[in-house]
């Protein structure tokens, strides 16, 4: 068994250093090739975009799929699909011209009627997507194909974030034909997905790697082949120290870091440590239209929850994970979103919702048991192939909750399989579960529409608040949406309803991003606030 074991690794190295430059970070398959190799801490869920509910999914997509626009490395929102557009000056009608040179991969022409259908697909139950909501988000009333190469859309109200909206994947083009003839077995491989955007997907082994190459047939070929990547290829490394040892032997050009190693690496070239737009929470199940849980059950109970909420110590946890993460003082993280009168980010606007109190929290679990006549037991859902920080953090959560009396079980499973339970097709099975949220788009809207309790497929914890539901309706549709100031207020309020007043979420942690990059390999797009770009990396070796 040892002999094959060694066998395997030695194998692995080879096809992961095959024609490498060497040096750190090397990560080159063949010297005429301008090749990067990065790491991918969690794996692709589901390379169908209006599926996929996950930011490494959404990265590979955005490799191989253009919409209308796309972002810059500030975030700001660049033609792509679409050639140009103009804006009517009520700022509700959008009329996008598409590129004439803009084709598929089968030669197929990019048309306005690939935006419907892809639109209309969303939306369809029979799809059922997790974010058949984001068209209500973007005020979007109505959107046609006035011709061939003309797509008009007509909103309900102004939506500053709009155009940016238009370079997430959820908003990007399908050929009907294409994918009408694949049927179920649609985007599940290289060869059952059609592109439209700078690179194509030419392997994908799941638990191991994805590759992209540089798509001839995309409008902007010539700029790509003569400035940017000819091959980038992903590589799926959950465990750090591994990542950080196939960095340091050459094969990797970037790899991400925790706790000691960030300590031991600060000094070294291509190091950074930014605050990502993630924020990691607890999702409370309670009990309402969900799977028959004991725990879900236990924790309707409001003092359950308020236990929860103030027994969790997040400083402590984000020093233990010592990868650039902080405490989470709301469920709004720093940096989304800024008051549209004084500038002041949302979370300084806002202070801190939550707090640790230990002896609080005991109160609360007290007055839980007085009530529900007996301890309370639960288990809490995370996920084992999401970087060591999670398993690191779930366990942290764990000591702080059984310091108060709670008994929690870990459940750890791998992501796809957290998702399934959780999701509506299993009726929400689980107790509490350590989730994250990226924002979509850089305003609150993008976490507060998750926990309405109508139209969002993301409220798995069956959430459901009057008041929570009134002060984001007011903010989208009622007084808010023609007056920006009441607009923000109104979610100020909500953040404070959902978190402090009714303990729906516990917001644990906003993560943080210590990585090494390749000095060599420039590029790589981090948006706090959209999905990260690596369509865009340069080469210099």
């Amino acid at each position: 068994m040892k002999k094959l074991f060694s066998l395997i690794m030695v194998l692995l190295l080879l096809v992961g250093c095959s024609g490498g430059n060497g040096g750190n970070g090397g990560g080159g398959s063949d010297a005429t090739v301008r090749t990067v190799t990065v790491q991918a801490p969690t794996p692709i869920i589901s390379m169908d975009h209006h599926i996929a509910t996950d930011g490494t999914s959404f990265i590979a997509q955005t490799m191989i799929i253009s919409g209308l626009m796309e972002l810059d490395a500030n975030g700001n929102p660049l033609p792509d699909m679409a050639e140009s557009y103009e804006m009517s000056d009520d700022g509700l009608v959008y009329t996008f011209k598409i590129r004439d040179d803009a084709n598929w991969s089968n030669g197929d022409p990019v048309t306005a009627n690939d935006f419907v259908y892809g639109w209309n697909r969303l939306v369809d139950p029979d799809t059922a997507s997790d974010y058949s909501w984001i068209l209500e988000t973007a005020c979007v009333e109505s959107y046609e194909a006035v011709d061939d190469k003309t797509f008009k859309v007509t909103l309900g109200a102004p939506t500053g974030f709009f155009l940016a909206l238009t370079a997430f994947p959820s908003f990007f083009p399908m050929n009907q034909k294409f994918v009408e003839e694949k049927g179920d077995q649609y985007s599940l491989t290289p060869n059952d997905l059609l592109f439209n955007g700078p690179y194509v997907m030419t392997s994908w082994t799941s638990g191991y790697s994805f590759e992209f190459e540089l798509n001839p047939n995309y409008w902007n070929a010539a700029e790509y082949a003569e400035k940017y990547a000819e091959k980038v290829v992903f590589r799926e490394i959950t465990d750090t120290q591994t990542a950080l040892m196939e960095y340091e032997s050459g094969n990797l050009d970037n790899v991400t870091l925790s706790g000691e190693q960030v300590d031991a690496n600060k000094d070294v070239a291509g190091f950074i440590n930014k605050l990502t737009g993630y924020m990691y929470y607890l999702s409370i199940n309670m009990g309402n239209n969900v799977h028959e849980r004991d725990g879900a059950a236990n924790l309707a109970n409001a003092n359950v929850r308020q236990a929860i909420l103030y027994a969790i110590d997040r400083d402590e946890i984000a020093r233990v994970l010592n990868d650039g993460s902080v405490a989470a003082n709301g469920i709004i993280p720093i940096g989304l979103a800024s008051n549209p009168s004084t500038g002041k980010d949302f979370r300084d606007d806002a202070g801190a919702v939550v707090a640790y109190d230990v002896d609080k929290a005991k109160e609360y679990y007290a007055a839980a048991v007085a009530e529900l006549g007996h301890d309370v037991t639960f288990e809490l859902l995370y996920g084992t192939d999401e970087g060591d920080s999670i398993i690191k953090a779930a366990e942290q959560i764990q000591y702080y909750l059984e310091q108060v009396g709670f008994t929690v079980n870990l459940n750890g499973k791998p992501k796809k399989e957290r998702l399934d339970l959780a999701g509506n097709a299993n009726d929400h099975d689980y107790d509490v579960m350590l989730t994250r949220w990226g924002p979509d788009y850089g305003d609150p809207q993008t976490y507060m529409d998750l926990f309405v309790s109508t139209n969002s497929s993301n409220n798995d914890g069956g959430y459901n608040s009057a008041d929570y539901d009134a002060l984001v309706a007011d903010a989208e549709g009622g007084a808010g949406a023609t007056d920006a100031d009441v607009r923000w207020k109104d979610f100020l309020a909500a953040e404070v309803q959902l978190v402090k007043t009714d303990a729906a979420v516990v917001p644990v942690f906003q993560a943080g991003g210590a990585m090494i990059i390749n000095p060599a390999v420039t590029g790589i797009e981090f948006h706090s606030a959209a999905v990260d770009s690596y369509r865009h990396i340069q080469v210099n070796r």
